[in-house]
Protein backbone atom coordinates (compact mmCIF):
# COMPACT_ATOMS: atom_id res chain seq x y z
CA UNK A 1 0.00 0.00 0.00
CA UNK A 2 2.83 2.14 0.82
CA UNK A 3 4.25 1.21 -2.54
CA UNK A 4 0.75 2.98 -4.06
CA UNK A 5 0.73 5.88 -2.34
CA UNK A 6 4.22 6.87 -3.30
CA UNK A 7 3.22 6.55 -6.70
CA UNK A 8 0.32 8.80 -6.31
CA UNK A 9 2.00 11.22 -5.02
CA UNK A 10 3.97 11.79 -7.89
CA UNK A 11 1.14 12.44 -9.73
CA UNK A 12 1.65 15.63 -11.72
CA UNK A 13 -0.16 18.54 -9.80
CA UNK A 14 -2.41 20.55 -12.53
CA UNK A 15 -3.49 23.62 -9.90
CA UNK A 16 -1.26 26.86 -10.17
CA UNK A 17 -2.42 27.95 -6.45
CA UNK A 18 0.96 28.70 -4.23
CA UNK A 19 -1.59 27.84 -1.27
CA UNK A 20 -1.44 24.63 -2.10
CA UNK A 21 -3.27 22.47 1.06
CA UNK A 22 -3.36 18.89 -0.73
CA UNK A 23 -1.51 16.50 -2.25
CA UNK A 24 -3.47 15.52 -5.31
CA UNK A 25 -2.24 11.62 -5.39
CA UNK A 26 -2.80 11.72 -1.84
CA UNK A 27 -6.15 13.04 -2.24
CA UNK A 28 -6.68 10.75 -4.88
CA UNK A 29 -5.50 7.42 -2.93
CA UNK A 30 -7.43 7.95 0.45
CA UNK A 31 -10.57 8.60 -2.27
CA UNK A 32 -9.88 5.03 -3.58
CA UNK A 33 -9.59 4.01 -0.27
CA UNK A 34 -13.06 5.07 0.78
CA UNK A 35 -14.75 4.11 -2.57
CA UNK A 36 -13.25 0.86 -1.68
CA UNK A 37 -14.82 0.92 1.49
CA UNK A 38 -18.51 1.88 0.39
CA UNK A 39 -18.21 5.24 -0.35
CA UNK A 40 -20.78 6.49 -3.08
CA UNK A 41 -19.89 9.61 -3.98
CA UNK A 42 -17.71 12.86 -3.22
CA UNK A 43 -19.41 13.72 0.12
CA UNK A 44 -19.31 10.14 1.30
CA UNK A 45 -15.35 10.60 0.88
CA UNK A 46 -15.04 13.38 2.90
CA UNK A 47 -17.37 11.82 5.12
CA UNK A 48 -15.32 8.70 5.56
CA UNK A 49 -11.78 10.73 5.64
CA UNK A 50 -13.35 12.59 8.66
CA UNK A 51 -14.55 9.65 10.44
CA UNK A 52 -10.87 8.26 9.45
CA UNK A 53 -8.12 10.74 10.38
CA UNK A 54 -6.94 9.57 13.10
CA UNK A 55 -5.98 6.31 11.08
CA UNK A 56 -5.18 8.25 7.59
CA UNK A 57 -2.58 10.53 9.79
CA UNK A 58 -0.92 7.39 11.49
CA UNK A 59 -0.66 5.84 7.49
CA UNK A 60 0.53 9.15 5.76
CA UNK A 61 2.94 9.69 8.92
CA UNK A 62 1.66 13.33 8.89
CA UNK A 63 -1.08 14.93 9.70
CA UNK A 64 -3.83 15.13 7.99
CA UNK A 65 -6.37 17.93 7.15
CA UNK A 66 -9.64 16.29 5.75
CA UNK A 67 -10.63 18.29 1.78
CA UNK A 68 -14.06 19.47 1.81
CA UNK A 69 -15.89 17.76 -1.04
CA UNK A 70 -15.25 19.89 -3.39
CA UNK A 71 -12.12 20.09 -3.50
CA UNK A 72 -12.33 16.10 -4.07
CA UNK A 73 -14.32 16.77 -7.19
CA UNK A 74 -12.47 19.22 -8.69
CA UNK A 75 -9.05 16.76 -8.19
CA UNK A 76 -11.43 14.19 -10.53
CA UNK A 77 -12.48 16.91 -12.72
CA UNK A 78 -8.78 17.93 -13.80
CA UNK A 79 -6.66 14.83 -12.75
CA UNK A 80 -4.72 14.20 -15.44
CA UNK A 81 -5.81 10.56 -16.98
CA UNK A 82 -2.88 9.45 -19.00
CA UNK A 83 -0.70 9.98 -15.60
CA UNK A 84 -2.90 8.43 -14.00
CA UNK A 85 -3.36 5.30 -16.66
CA UNK A 86 0.54 5.32 -16.92
CA UNK A 87 1.14 5.13 -12.92
CA UNK A 88 -1.58 1.70 -12.93
CA UNK A 89 0.16 0.60 -15.77
CA UNK A 90 3.72 0.44 -14.00
CA UNK A 91 2.50 -0.72 -10.46
CA UNK A 92 0.51 -3.27 -12.14
CA UNK A 93 3.68 -4.60 -14.06
CA UNK A 94 5.31 -4.40 -10.80
CA UNK A 95 2.67 -6.93 -8.87
CA UNK A 96 3.28 -9.53 -11.62
CA UNK A 97 4.65 -12.51 -9.65
CA UNK A 98 7.87 -13.59 -11.29
CA UNK A 99 8.23 -16.62 -8.87
CA UNK A 100 4.79 -18.04 -10.28
CA UNK A 101 5.65 -20.30 -13.01
CA UNK A 102 2.77 -19.15 -15.15
CA UNK A 103 0.97 -16.46 -14.37
CA UNK A 104 -3.03 -16.68 -15.82
CA UNK A 105 -4.24 -12.68 -17.01
CA UNK A 106 -7.81 -13.20 -18.23
CA UNK A 107 -9.43 -10.33 -20.67
CA UNK A 108 -12.81 -8.97 -20.67
CA UNK A 109 -14.91 -6.34 -22.19
CA UNK A 110 -17.63 -4.28 -20.37
CA UNK A 111 -20.09 -1.45 -20.89
CA UNK A 112 -19.85 1.02 -18.54
CA UNK A 113 -23.55 1.52 -16.24
CA UNK A 114 -24.56 4.77 -16.65
CA UNK A 115 -22.54 5.92 -19.00
CA UNK A 116 -24.79 6.96 -22.01
CA UNK A 117 -27.07 9.74 -21.95
CA UNK A 118 -29.98 9.46 -24.43
CA UNK A 119 -30.75 12.86 -24.58
CA UNK A 120 -27.58 14.11 -25.63
CA UNK A 121 -27.60 10.70 -28.59
CA UNK A 122 -24.18 9.78 -26.60
CA UNK A 123 -23.68 5.75 -26.22
CA UNK A 124 -22.40 3.97 -23.49
CA UNK A 125 -18.62 3.76 -22.91
CA UNK A 126 -17.19 0.06 -23.46
CA UNK A 127 -14.06 -0.85 -21.64
CA UNK A 128 -11.29 -3.83 -21.50
CA UNK A 129 -9.56 -5.24 -18.98
CA UNK A 130 -7.06 -7.45 -18.13
CA UNK A 131 -6.64 -9.07 -14.81
CA UNK A 132 -4.00 -11.12 -13.09
CA UNK A 133 -6.02 -14.34 -11.29
CA UNK A 134 -3.07 -15.22 -8.73
CA UNK A 135 -2.63 -11.73 -7.73
CA UNK A 136 -6.41 -10.53 -7.77
CA UNK A 137 -5.56 -7.12 -9.40
CA UNK A 138 -6.36 -5.55 -12.52
CA UNK A 139 -3.37 -5.20 -14.43
CA UNK A 140 -4.63 -2.39 -17.13
CA UNK A 141 -7.75 -1.30 -18.77
CA UNK A 142 -8.32 0.54 -22.00
CA UNK A 143 -11.48 2.11 -23.41
CA UNK A 144 -12.63 0.96 -26.83
CA UNK A 145 -12.69 2.97 -29.54
CA UNK A 146 -16.64 4.08 -30.26
CA UNK A 147 -16.19 3.24 -33.64
CA UNK A 148 -13.84 -0.47 -32.93
CA UNK A 149 -14.57 -3.24 -30.87
CA UNK A 150 -11.99 -5.04 -28.18
CA UNK A 151 -9.90 -6.81 -30.31
CA UNK A 152 -7.52 -3.71 -31.33
CA UNK A 153 -8.43 -2.24 -27.93
CA UNK A 154 -6.80 -5.35 -26.04
CA UNK A 155 -3.59 -5.73 -28.35
CA UNK A 156 -2.71 -2.26 -27.54
CA UNK A 157 -3.19 -3.15 -24.03
CA UNK A 158 -1.20 -6.60 -24.74
CA UNK A 159 1.48 -4.82 -26.03
CA UNK A 160 1.57 -1.80 -23.19
CA UNK A 161 2.36 -4.37 -20.65
CA UNK A 162 4.82 -6.72 -22.06
CA UNK A 163 3.50 -10.00 -20.43
CA UNK A 164 5.88 -13.12 -19.73
CA UNK A 165 5.17 -16.39 -19.14
CA UNK A 166 1.06 -15.80 -18.99
CA UNK A 167 -1.56 -17.81 -20.39
CA UNK A 168 -4.26 -15.26 -21.71
CA UNK A 169 -8.17 -16.16 -21.74
CA UNK A 170 -10.33 -14.10 -23.70
CA UNK A 171 -13.72 -14.73 -24.98
CA UNK A 172 -14.68 -16.12 -28.59
CA UNK A 173 -14.57 -12.75 -30.05
CA UNK A 174 -10.67 -12.61 -29.61
CA UNK A 175 -10.74 -15.89 -32.14
CA UNK A 176 -11.50 -13.88 -35.64
CA UNK A 177 -8.52 -14.19 -37.69
CA UNK A 178 -9.00 -10.92 -39.15
CA UNK A 179 -9.01 -7.94 -36.91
Amino acid sequence: MKQLLNEFRNLPDYRQCKQIKFNVGEVLFISMLATLSGANGFDDMATWMKSKKRELERFLNKPFKVPAYTTIRNIFLNIDAEALDKLFINWSKGSIDTAIELNIVATDGKTMRGSSDRIKDVKARHIVSLFATQQKITLAQKEVDKKSNEIPALLELLESLELKNCIITADAMHTQKNS
